[in-house]
């Protein structure tokens, strides 16, 4: 057939063959109208963190995680240029300039070596770390720098005649060779331990060489040769065939043993960018889109297989080299579709659609589509279709350029395209099996093989004779008929249709369900539909996405926010196992079991993102000029990237700290003013740097913040307080996180709020209340004191008064005995009682000045009182005074006169003549808690109720009671009297050690 084109082509994957023309790799180039200093750019190398360092014409530039930093003179370079980078055993890089000698960077400064050093010369051409030395190639001589000691040794050939240029190094079976530019080849030996150089060979015209394994690629003028070492260092090497038409300026081996050339011809332009394949040189100038042919400088990134292509002109480029996305390019053809048959996968393009089967590609053309639309209006017995019921009408005068495909589905083994000028069923061997003169945007199959047309607003046909086109025609009036529908799906025994005003719908069972107008699920603004194995995903016109479950019953099962898909409109959804892949206008995002995997333009998908479908493991995705695809194992089981952050500097107060001088795990101690800080950190390379974000937390307790794209912390004004300042790294290339603590700060509180401090100031403030309150306490003791006194005095002056107050009754009754015997004549008992009288008298105005006197002293007072009154009854009072053993009568002491009271109411009230031996016994007892306690007990007629109240107004008994409250006694259990009428009277009192 005519509109068929066969190709060879190699197979994808057993089913899918590939149709591109040829692989783009992604690629970007750095010029100096945005990251570089200069477009030139002389050397370029990759440090044992990942890092890039690019030397060009006019200052050093570091790249790390796409973070830009330039070096100039100014900062400690020793000059602009550099021509040549390498690192020593101690991580340092030396950076050769082509002038001014060497700079070595130590991560923070810079130190220049030059030939004021003992450099040989200045102008550095090759630099090479070899052991613990640093093999430094000029434009005259090598020196050999001692990377501890900074010693150097400088080598020239004792009979060079010409101009000895390094251009590399090579080391050979434990040998170390100096490639030169025009002088040859020579050999560093060591003879008494002096170094010198011997020449091997007469090599000229070497530019750059590269070792693998023991053979050689070596760089001359306008081509290349390729042979064994040994023959190279030999003698008389044998001249090889000569490769290319270019000068290679650097070589550079990936993990996959491909080989990499740097050309640029000088005066010609067959420079570029070359790969070495079986002995021949292969231009990769256009798979890398690289425009420049003045290639000088190559790295290579073993860990993220990058090339790294320094030009002349055009800054450098990076090439991801492996991809998991690979660009399969279509020119001028937009892709529209893909689809598969059992043997056949199809794609649709604007131009033509693609059927490829082993092989074999069959192209069919938009011509033949036309033609296949005319053969048809010419021999069909069948009336065309009018415009009726709000269809769409076919134009049958569209030319075959202007024709539009809308999409591609498959069903009973054959491919059903849906254009403008009808709908077309194609075999997998590429033949028209039927056209329908019908006119539907969106279209689907029922379980049974029925197609279904959707109109917008004319309701929805299904056709269950396609010869005849008859049809059962749905009116937009019932509400179970769908309307703007705009996308389809078809699961198990159901057909689903979405749409855009109205929601979901399904077939089944021979009729259509509205979710919506059912009440079955309210969502109504639909646009994409797919199945994640026995779920369903459906997306709104927002960007949210739901899984649902309509086996048994409806569920929905959760809901993905547009907040957590990067872009604003979804342009399709397909599922893949359990991971959901939704296409946005800013990448794809995959989701499964929680977790984000973002591919946009950094993994090198280029925009626009038309259509997708998924053979086997693989995503292919249309876009403009070809397609793309993805190998979603590889995609899903991606390992971290990020392993390590660390902090690369620290502002205070936008004053840079030296934290290196601490250990990192240490924490920093700041004072309360030193409370405004900037952390800048960096992890280590990553592929995809803009894939990550960063956020922190100040403690374990805090919330994360917000996700930032840069990695700083900005930290203003912090409050007293100590920090552990945790960093958490979301990688949306994997979908993964890494959290680590950055560095531990403690904010010091200004003086006056630290603790001792504030001990200082509750100690003075405590001194200052004590002292106040010692003072107090010594003016109330004092006041108390002077109080005191002048109560006691007061007391003693009552007290004396209530003892002088008695004196008159102790007269009154001894003057009454006195009178008596003197009316009785009895001169004898007169003086006897006169002269105790008397004595008493005498013993009253010596104890009523004293508040307290020795029990010996109350004793011998009571017997002479007992003995005057018992002389007014003739004595027939039988008086006893019993002392307890355990009483030290001269060291206790009771109060003046207190008992004789209480024995004055016993010989006036006790004894009436009545008692025939009238008894009184005074007896002083020690009670165990040291209590004295004294009694008076008589056997007389005790009181009666008569009596009783004369007792009780006694003036004597309240005389007594009135004096112990006054010496601080509880005169309640002081004085205690029990007495029975005829059975006598006890009166007891109790005097406590510290009341006495």
């Amino acid at each position: 057939m005519q509109y068929f084109r066969i190709i060879k082509l190699l197979p994808l994957l057993l089913l899918w063959v590939q149709i591109a023309v040829a692989q783009n790799f992604p690629s970007k180039n750095y010029t100096a109208a945005n990251e570089l200093p200069n477009n030139t750019v002389r050397s370029l190398f990759i440090d044992n963190k990942d890092v890039l360092w690019i030397g060009t014409e006019n200052g050093l530039v570091k790249k790390e995680n796409d973070i830009f930093t330039n070096f100039f003179v100014e900062d400690g370079l020793a000059l602009n240029s550099c021509w040549a980078i390498a690192e020593d055993k101690k991580y340092r890089l030396w950076f050769g300039s082509y002038g001014e000698g060497i700079s070595i960077y130590n991560g923070t400064e810079f130190k220049v070596i030059s030939e004021q050093d003992g450099l040989v010369n200045n102008e550095i051409t090759k630099l090479y770390s070899y052991r613990n030395s640093m093999l430094v190639g000029t434009s005259d001589g090598v020196s050999i720098i001692d990377v501890n000691t900074l010693k150097i040794s400088s080598l020239k050939p004792a009979t060079s005649t010409t101009l000895f240029r390094v251009q590399d190094f090579l080391e050979y079976q434990n040998e170390l060779f100096v490639i030169t530019y025009n002088s040859g080849v020579f050999k560093i030996v060591t003879e008494n331990e002096q170094k010198k150089l011997i020449k091997v060979n007469n090599h000229k015209y070497n530019y750059s060489i590269l070792k693998n394994n023991d053979s050689i690629y070596s760089s001359n003028k306008g081509f290349y040769t390729k042979g064994k070492i040994s023959e190279y260092l030999s003698n008389s090497p044998n001249p090889k065939i000569k490769v290319g038409e270019s000068i290679i300026w650097d070589y550079v081996k990936t993990k996959d043993n491909k080989i990499f050339a740097a050309a640029w011809g000088i005066y010609d332009s067959n420079g570029g960018i070359y790969e070495i394949i079986n002995h021949k040189m292969v231009s990769r100038a256009s798979d890398f889109s690289v425009s420049s042919n003045q290639i000088i400088s190559l790295a290579y990134s073993k860990k993220f297989d990058k090339l790294f292509v320094g030009t002349k002109d055009s800054g450098y480029y990076e090439i991801k080299l492996n991809n998991k996305i690979k660009f399969h390019s279509l020119p001028e053809h937009r892709i529209l579709g893909f689809a598969k048959t059992d043997s056949t996968t199809a794609i649709l393009s604007n131009k033509d659609l693609i059927l490829s089967k082993e092989i074999k590609e069959l192209t069919i053309s938009v011509s033949q589509f036309k033609e296949w639309q005319e053969n048809y209006i010419r021999t069909t017995r069948i009336p065309l279709p009018k415009h009726q019921d709000d269809f769409y009408e076919l134009d049958y005068n569209i030319r075959a350029e202007a024709i539009n495909f809308y999409d591609i589905k498959v069903s009973a083994n054959k491919f059903w395209l849906n254009t403008n000028i009808g709908i077309f069923a194609i075999t997998p061997a590429g033949d028209l099996a039927k056209y329908l003169p019908l006119h539907s945007e969106e279209i689907n199959f029922t379980t049974k093989g029925d197609l279904i047309e959707t109109n917008p607003y004319g309701g929805l046909r299904i056709f269950n004779d396609l010869d005849k086109l008859e049809n059962t025609y749905y009116n937009p009036a019932d509400s179970n008929t769908p309307t703007m529908v705009v996308n389809s799906f078809q699961q198990a025994s159901k057909t689903y249709l979405i749409s855009i005003f109205s929601g979901l719908y399904s077939w089944e069972n021979n009729k259509f369900k509205s979710f919506f107008k059912e009440n079955i699920w309210s969502e109504k603004k639909l646009k994409h539909i797919t199945s994640i194995e026995n779920d369903l995903a459906v997306s709104n016109e927002f960007g949210d996405v739901f899984i649902i479950n309509d086996e048994d019953t409806f569920q929905l099962l959760r809901k993905i926010p547009r907040a957590k898909i990067l872009g604003n409109s979804i342009s399709f959804l397909k599922g893949h196992n359990r991971a959901l892949i939704i296409g946005t206008e800013k990448g794809i995002t995959i989701y499964k079991n929680n977790k984000f995997i973002f591919l946009d333009e950094e993994q090198g998908l280029q925009q626009p993102l038309l259509s997708a479908t998924i053979f086997d493991d693989n995503l292919f995705v249309g876009s403009d000029n070809g397609y793309y695809s993805i190998d979603l194992k590889s995609v899903n089981t991606l390992r971290s990237l990020i392993d390590e952050i660390w902090l690369k500097e620290v502002l205070i107060n936008n004053r840079k700290f030296n934290f290196k001088e601490k250990n990192q795990k240490e924490q920093i101690v700041l004072s309360y003013n030193e409370n405004t800080i900037l952390l800048k950190f960096s992890t280590n390379a990553h592929p995809y740097p803009h894939k990550l974000t960063y956020q922190y937390r100040l403690t374990e307790q805090e919330d994360w913040s917000p996700p930032s794209s840069k990695p700083e912390i900005f930290l203003p004004f912090l409050p007293t307080k100590d920090y552990n300042i945790t960093v958490r790294v979301l990688d949306r290339s994997t979908g993964l996180s890494y959290t680590q603590s950055l560095i531990k700060l403690a904010i010091q509180p200004p003086f006056w709020k630290t603790w001792w401090f504030m001990f200082l100031i509750f100690a003075i403030i405590s001194m200052m209340v004590y002292t106040l309150y010692k003072i107090q306490i010594r003016q109330n003791k004092n006041f108390e004191e002077q109080k005191g006194m002048i109560q006691k005095r007061l007391e003693e002056t009552k007290m004396e008064a209530l003892l002088a107050q008695m004196n008159p009754h102790f007269i009154f009754n001894a003057m009454n005995s006195i009178q008596s015997y003197i009316v009785d004549r009895d001169i004898d008992n007169a003086t006897s009682f006169l002269g105790d009288f008397a004595k008493l008298i005498r013993l009253n105005l010596d104890h009523c000045t004293k508040q307290c006197i020795l029990l010996v002293e109350e004793i011998e007072y009571l017997k002479l009182y007992m003995r005057v009154e018992n002389t007014r009854f003739n004595n027939k009072i039988h008086v006893n005074i019993a002392v307890d053993s355990k009483i030290d009568v001269y060291d206790v002491e009771i109060p003046t006169m207190l008992l004789q009271t209480f024995v004055e109411n016993v010989f006036i009230h006790a004894f009436p003549p009545s008692i025939s031996e009238p008894t009184l016994k005074v007896s002083f007892k020690l009670l165990p808690d040291k209590t004295l306690e004294c009694k008076i007990k008589d056997n007389g007629i005790g009181i009666s109720k008569i009596s009783d109240n004369k007792l009780h107004v006694s003036k004597g008994i309240i005389l007594v009671k009135e004096r112990l409250s006054l010496l601080g006694y509880d005169t309640d259990t002081a004085v205690k009297i029990n007495s029975k009428q005829n059975s006598g009277t006890i009166v007891t009192l109790q005097l406590k050690p510290n009341d006495y």
